[in-house]
């Protein structure tokens, strides 16, 4: 059913609509303004433009709903009605819920003197302010039209020319000249600008992003591509234009060396325009609940601004409660036992005559993935490409078999994980196939990329293989192995996860079993029937049930909340750090569950090996902080262990 008024009203009028806010963002606010069943806020989605989501609370939950915009210009949720509004949509769901998980019933409105935002220093009376002096240049338009149907397409043409009224815009400088402006400001990390680079006359400038971080600077090449979208050194996420990327930047760190915090100005940017910006820069978090909320919503909250305090230890009174946490906390996984993973019980296996010598199997996976593009193989193999072999192991879902694979005139080693059709529960999706859909789209030199698939007799998924084995078997056997070998592996790895995290993948599986070794100088990340991939507006995934978890390798919120995200890899990856300095000592020894969770809430942690260098065990200690936004990102690890990489191979030579 379509409704026929054209012009649908402002989204900005409505007093529960919030702007350009994370989803994150939105179920913080929620929570911290009552919480109740049925209140619900809109906000727009930070990608693609002209998208909105409703966020609605219901049984402890923030359950979140795109409102997409169809070709036609009206909107609607999945298998929903059209409206020629989100405003509209709302107010019809209040009366007829159907097709939410319950009525919409309470507007979590704003305060007074708050503006729904735009972009990151911007609110959306700056934007339609903008919108409007642009309109009125169009000859003849309607500006109805204007805030209405042609509003994505003038927010656009906006937009592209908005960053040089921006504080972090320094127009055409310099690389060393940038670097300077950073120096003269004081190095903190999260300090950026961006600049015009230099020779870019073109229409389409080339511009770079000036970075601080550990008291220095990073720079990314900002690009314009064919279809006149921006990204960061060629990466995933594209932009319309500058001041969209910065904002993003803000919101995610999605590749770089840390998030956006604090732009350098030029020296003769106006200092009240620059104030005004930070006014409404401050973290979208800190910009709604530093307000002092007078029953405005029906809920009195005069407490103090509220800060990113650190996680109290879990288990502690202070800790957080059902109620304060907005829903029951789920029960904690079964903490009998030792935590010991199967793979741990089980005897390396060498593989020995592969066909081809282990330092050169890096370049012939890359010709694979080449020739896969150039020749447009798909990732469905025929049975009579594969030839099985000998049993290397058995894993969560089947048997692993190393293998030959035939693609063209060339026989490829690999290793296949096999499941056979009498394994498969009636009505499920194999976890096989599960792991092959996360693994697909993967591509890096530190990650074990999925050669194909192949679904005959039994499905079989078909992996490069490393012949050395698993790090935590090898190393035991290779105590000679100098420490800053061992140390180059963990950068490895990190690089691995970096990229992971940049692709929005948690692991949920890090340890030093699954770092896999092609040769001593050559690690890759192995073992993705744990992963998941994150939702595009989501920087964490939700487990709904405790499976058979590794826990000894899980963050303390994995354990009590069921959280995982990047930063709970980060802690996992410090244990599987800690295992490799240790030459593949088992962490814990032999504590039991319960006896590892009250170690960690008395804020004890893993010893530090005697094989371990001091800045080693720093690194591992920052991954293994309580409250996770202390913990290092993957791409701050890279650095860092890259650097104590550097210093204990120049101390050997």
């Amino acid at each position: 059913m379509a409704h026929a008024n054209p012009v649908p009203e402002k989204t900005s009028s409505a007093k529960y609509f919030y702007g350009r806010i994370t989803r994150d963002e939105a179920e913080i606010i929620l929570r911290e303004r009552g919480f109740k069943e049925g209140q619900y806020l809109l906000r727009e989605s930070i990608s693609p433009l002209g998208n909105y989501a409703i966020s609605l609370c219901h049984s402890g939950k923030v359950h979140h709903y795109i409102i997409e915009k169809q070709v036609d210009g009206q909107f609607m949720i999945p298998e929903g009605q059209k409206f020629p509004g989100p405003l509209t949509l709302i107010r019809h769901y209040e009366q007829h819920p159907a097709g939410f998980v319950t009525t919409p019933t309470i507007p979590c409105n704003r305060l007074p003197s708050q503006a729904p935002v735009a972009f990151r220093g911007m609110t959306y009376n700056d934007l339609e302010q903008e919108i409007i002096s642009r309109a009125k240049s169009v000859k003849k338009v309607n500006m109805d039209k204007a805030l209405g149907p042609m509003r994505e397409h003038l927010v656009k043409m906006v937009a592209r020319d908005l960053h040089t009224n921006m504080p972090w815009y320094h127009a055409k400088i310099e690389r060393e000249e940038a670097e300077k402006r950073i120096r003269k400001e004081g190095h903190e990390d999260g300090k950026f600008l961006v600049r015009q680079r230099e020779g870019s006359d073109s229409k389409v400038k080339p511009y770079a992003l000036t970075l601080s971080l550990d008291g220095s600077c990073r720079h990314y090449v900002i690009k314009c591509q064919s279809d006149g979208k921006y990204t960061v050194d060629d990466g995933p996420p594209k932009f319309e234009c500058l001041i969209m990327l910065v904002d993003h930047y803000h919101n995610k760190q999605d590749g770089l060396a840390c998030k956006l915090v604090k732009p350098v100005c030029p020296s003769k940017y106006d200092r009240a325009k620059f104030q005004k910006y930070m006014d409404n820069c401050s973290d979208n978090l800190v910009y709604y609940s530093h307000q002092t909320v007078n029953n405005h919503n029906g809920v009195n909250n005069n407490a103090p601004p509220r800060e990113s305090a650190p996680v109290p230890p879990l288990g502690h009174p202070m800790s957080r409660k059902p109620s304060q946490a907005g829903r029951k906390l789920p029960p904690v996984p079964n903490l009998d036992g030792d935590w010991v993973h199967p793979s741990e019980q089980t005897d390396p296996i060498l593989i020995r005559d592969i066909g081809i010598s282990s330092e050169n199997l890096e370049d012939e996976y890359v010709r694979v993935r080449k020739d896969q593009g150039k020749y447009h193989w798909g990732l469905e193999l025929d049975r009579e490409q594969i030839t099985l072999q000998e049993r290397l192991g058995g894993g969560q879902f089947g048997d692993v078999v190393k293998g030959v694979c035939k693609l063209g005139v060339r026989n490829i080693p690999v290793a296949i994980k096999t499941l056979k059709n009498e394994q498969m529960v009636p009505g499920q999706v194999p976890e096989l196939l599960k792991e092959a859909q996360v693994m697909k789209d993967l591509s890096h030199k530190h990650i074990v990329r999925m050669i194909g698939l192949c679904k005959g007799d039994c499905i079989m998924l078909v992996l490069e293989i490393a012949p050395l084995g698993p790090l935590n078997k090898f190393l035991p056997h290779h105590k000679e192995m100098q420490i800053s070998n061992v140390v180059e592996l963990m950068w490895q790895v990190a690089q691995g996860m970096a990229y992971l995290e940049s692709m929005k993948f948690v692991h949920r599986d890090l340890a030093a079993r699954n770092v896999l070794l092609v040769t001593e100088r050559l690690a890759k990340i192995s073992d993705f029937g744990m992963s998941k991939a994150l939702a595009r507006d989501s920087n964490y995934y939700e487990a709904n049930t405790a499976g058979k978890w590794p826990l000894k390798w899980y963050a303390p919120e994995c354990v009590y909340y069921w959280k995982f995200d990047s930063r709970s890899d980060v802690w996992s990856y410090g244990i599987s750090f800690w295992e490799a300095v240790s030459y593949g000592d088992k962490p814990y020894r032999k504590m039991k569950g319960q006896d590892i969770l009250n170690f960690l809430n008395e804020g004890k942690r893993l010893t530090q090996p005697y094989t371990c260098p001091n800045e080693a065990y720093d690194i591992m200690l920052e991954c293994w902080e309580f409250d996770p936004n202390m913990r290092p990102t993957f791409s701050q690890l890279v650095y860092k262990v890259k650097d104590l990489f550097d210093s204990l191979k120049a101390a050997s030579q």
